[in-house]
């Protein structure tokens, strides 16, 4: 496979730190979103799901949804391709090939765990050098593109998206997949001794607990994605690692936000428009997203299923702040006008029994199940009880067993109506 064109990835570290320092207001945030999506006109023509309505203003698209996209892989890409042709060429990348299926275009799965079609991205060798130049410019320090860091990345697959990483900069990259036991996986971290660790919140919080405070290795940043982590875990892992883990949101449908030097998470405002529809009863939202870079696969008005929580900001970007994920718009428990977020759980479940332990709270019409260990379930299930009654419910929570072993994705809190 082609190596990473450097000098790519080099103009989109540099463009990424220059809307950092030049986009000082929501008008100026505005303007650039309004030029880049003029410059769209020519990929939204060549998209057969959208070509018809090439040089429209971005209110006249049709929002849809992921799965629409995903079923129509056919209808959603600029270079003809069919899902067969993708899959295959995605899943050849999984074994360790090239993942190519056309000449610089590679295919990857998300790390989604929800049912129906996986998430199919696509990228060209030009879109992976600007993501990772963009990639770079947001999560790691700022002369990293000269001094390199060892970067340990913990997911479900790899990828060439993830790979050219090794090839953008003095970088040193270990993969580690979900499957890697949790002793080999401290151990070969503890080998490689990385500065920068990327992995979903539950990988992060096996760490912990393997190792003690003073580990034989520290990295400089951890980066948690892929699933919700609390504050209190957050705390403490922190503790543990002697590094407080930084929430980092991305998708397949794009790299949708990164932290500020404060830890903040804010959305990529400079390369998407973001829309927002408001979540009744609460102050969330879900995220339109429309990516204003992606010429291989366009992603335009994408509703994300996604609770978001707006925050504020001390570092004083334009750019939206948003509190870390916390969950799926479908995990919202509602009775009613009563709807209690995913975050409201998770802070009372961890206050009960500590942040360490698992557990999962399975909430539905009748009532609640929580599950954890023996010694905990009980706290658990009272703690949850108590927060019901805080929103005026009564309602029957029950003490289950032990949570069942994390497949893919940790969904800590959800809501059923089976």
């Amino acid at each position: 496979m082609a190596t990473i064109d450097r000098s790519a990835v080099l103009r989109g570290w540099i463009a990424a730190r220059w809307s950092a320092a030049r986009l000082r207001t929501r008008t100026d945030v505005e303007a650039r979103q309004a030029q880049l999506w003029n410059r769209m006109t020519p990929v939204i023509a060549r998209t057969p799901g959208l070509g018809d309505l090439a040089g429209q203003p971005l209110e006249a698209f049709p929002i849809v949804s992921p799965d629409t996209v995903r079923r129509d892989f056919e209808r959603w890409n600029t270079l003809g391709l069919t899902r067969e042709e993708a899959d295959a060429a995605a899943r050849e990348g999984e074994a360790g090939g090239m993942g190519e299926v056309r000449p610089g275009v590679s295919a990857g799965f998300s790390s989604g765990s929800s049912g129906g079609l996986r998430g199919l991205f696509l990228s060209s060798r030009a879109e992976r050098a600007d993501y990772l130049g963009h990639l770079i410019a947001r999560l790691l320090p700022r002369l990293a593109l000269v001094r390199g860091a060892r970067i340990a990345l913990c997911l479900r697959a790899t990828s060439s998206l993830y790979s050219d990483v090794t090839g953008a900069g003095p970088f040193r990259f270990l993969f580690l997949g979900l499957e890697t036991p949790g002793d080999e996986r401290i151990e070969r971290l503890a080998a490689f001794a990385p500065d920068v660790v990327i992995a979903p919140a539950h990988v992060l919080a096996d760490i912990a607990r393997r190792v003690e405070a003073g580990a034989p290795w520290t990295p400089r940043r951890l980066l948690q994605g892929a699933e919700p982590m609390g504050d209190a875990e957050r705390d403490w892992i922190e503790a543990v690692l002697e590094t407080r883990p930084a929430p980092i949101y991305q998708a397949t449908e794009g790299f949708l936000a990164a932290p500020c030097r404060l830890g903040k998470l804010h959305l990529n405002e400079d390369v998407l428009v973001v829309e927002r529809e408001a979540v009744p009863d609460t102050n969330r939202f879900v995220p339109v997203i429309t990516d204003l870079r992606r010429t291989t696969q366009p992603m335009v008005r994408v509703r994300l299923p996604d609770l978001l929580e707006p925050a504020t900001c001390l570092c004083r970007s334009p750019l939206q702040a948003i509190r870390p994920v916390e969950g799926r718009l479908e995990d919202l428990w509602r009775w009613g006008e009563v709807a209690i977020p995913p975050r409201a759980v998770d802070d009372a479940v961890c206050e009960a029994i500590g942040a360490e332990m698992e557990w999962r709270a399975i909430a539905g019409p009748e009532g609640v199940t929580v599950e954890a260990s023996a010694d905990d379930a009980t706290a658990a299930a009272d703690a949850v009880r108590e927060l019901l009654r805080r929103h005026g419910l009564e309602l029957p929570v029950t003490a289950g067993g032990s949570p069942a072993e994390i497949v893919v994705k940790r969904r800590r809190v959800r809501w059923t109506n089976g």
